[in-house]
C-alpha cells in the first residue's frame, strides 16, 4: 500500500504487547503461548482457520475472556491479574474498564442495542463513561454517523436497518470512545456478500487515517491491501508473521501455503 503511512523508528511507540497468552476452555487449550506487539498507526490482520484461537485472542485484550497464564500491556501500561488457585481475574477492575475505554471493540454480530436508535447507540457510552454532554455526545455522533454513511439512518432502529449498516452503527460506537486501538472481529463474516464491501469501505478510510488497528478477518486480498503485518495462526500459536508480501503472497509455512490455497 502506498498511503505515506510509515513512521521514522524515533515516532514510533508500542500500542499493544501480549506476551506469552495461554487461554483454555476446559481440557481444550485454545491459545498456546501467544506473543505479539502492534505499533501505534499500524494496522495487523490476524489469519487463520476457523478454531485456530483469532477471536480469543481479540477478547483476552480486553479481558473479555481471562487468559489463565501471560500479560496484556496497552500503551505501556500492564493490567494487573490476581492469581486464586485455578481462578484468575483482574487486580483492580477500574484498571480493565479505564483501558477497555480505550479499546474500541467491533463484534462480528454487532451487538448493537435494540431498544435505541443509531444515534443512541452511538452516544450511550460517551455520555455514561466519558461524562460527555449530551449536546457533545450529539455532535460527536453526527459526524461518526455521516463518517459511515449512515447520517440518514440516524432514527433507525438495528431492526430497521441492514447488516451492513448494523456494522457501520457498531463502528461509529466504538469510534466515539476515542480509542487508542480498534479491534475488529470478523466484521463481515454476518453479513450477505453484497454487504461486504460497504462495511470495508470503512475500514480502509480509518486506515488511510492511520489508526491503530487489529482486525481478524478472511478478506485475504483485503488483508493484503490495508495491512502493514500479517499474523497467521494455527492450532494456538502464531505460525507466521510479517508483511503482506512476507505471508500472503510468499508464505514461508506449509501450513500457511494450505491455508491461503484453500481461499484462492
Amino acid at each position: 500500500m502506498d498511503w505515506g503511512r510509515r513512521l521514522k523508528m524515533s515516532e514510533i511507540k508500542q500500542a499493544l504487547e501480549l506476551k506469552n497468552i495461554h487461554k483454555r476452555f476446559g481440557h481444550l487449550e485454545v491459545l498456546k503461548g501467544v506473543s505479539f506487539s502492534a505499533n501505534q498507526g499500524e494496522i495487523v490482520s490476524m489469519l487463520g482457520s476457523s478454531g485456530s484461537g483469532k477471536s480469543t485472542l481479540l477478547r483476552c485484550i480486553n479481558l473479555l475472556e481471562i487468559p489463565e497464564e501471560g500479560q496484556v500491556i496497552v500503551s505501556g501500561e500492564l493490567i494487573h491479574m490476581l492469581d486464586k488457585g485455578k481462578h484468575r481475574k483482574p487486580a483492580d477492575i477500574r484498571q480493565v474498564n479505564r483501558i477497555r475505554s480505550g479499546l474500541g471493540m467491533v463484534f462480528q454480530d454487532f451487538n448493537l442495542w435494540s431498544n435505541m436508535t443509531a444515534l443512541q447507540n452511538v452516544i450511550e457510552a460517551p455520555t455514561h463513561v466519558l461524562k460527555l454532554s449530551k449536546a457533545e455526545a450529539r455532535k460527536r455522533a453526527d459526524v461518526l454517523l455521516e463518517k459511515v454513511g449512515i447520517y440518514d439512518k440516524s432514527n433507525y432502529y438495528p431492526s430497521q436497518l441492514s447488516g451492513g449498516q448494523q456494522q457501520r452503527v457498531a463502528i461509529a460506537r466504538a469510534l466515539a470512545m476515542e480509542p487508542q486501538v480498534l479491534l475488529f472481529d470478523e466484521p463481515t463474516s454476518a453479513l450477505d456478500p453484497e454487504l461486504v464491501g460497504e462495511v470495508l469501505r470503512v475500514i480502509r478510510t480509518l486506515a488511510e487515517e492511520r489508526r491503530t488497528m487489529l482486525i481478524v478477518t478472511h478478506e485475504i486480498s483485503f488483508a493484503r491491501e490495508i495491512s502493514d503485518r500479517i499474523v497467521f495462526l494455527d492450532n494456538g500459536q502464531i505460525e507466521l508473521q510479517g508483511t503482506p508480501q512476507e505471508v500472503i503472497d510468499n508464505p514461508q509455512s506449509e501450513r500457511c501455503r494450505k491455508f491461503l490455497s484453500m481461499d484462492a
